[in-house]
């Protein structure tokens, strides 16, 4: 069992279905939005596909930092 908050779940999955949500409406059937960012679907797709790798591996590494301070005061 994991020791992450709940929120992270449906975080991940939320960036994830977002990001392949860009992709796919941008590629397929652009939204009008979506025709003026151009090329900048595919950063955005890029950036929420990075915050879904990014943000599990940065909470476990507040959580180890905060047991080492916890540790230490002790």
């Amino acid at each position: 069992m994991s020791d992450s908050p709940p929120w992270i779940g449906g975080v991940m999955v939320g960036t994830l279905l977002l990001a392949a949500g860009v992709l796919i409406t941008y590629t397929l059937l652009p939204l009008p939005g979506q025709q003026r960012l151009g090329r900048g679907n595919y950063l955005l797709a890029a950036a929420l596909f990075a915050a879904n790798i990014a943000l599990p591996r940065l909470l476990r590494r507040v959580r180890r930092l905060r047991r080492r301070r916890a540790t230490r005061t002790r």
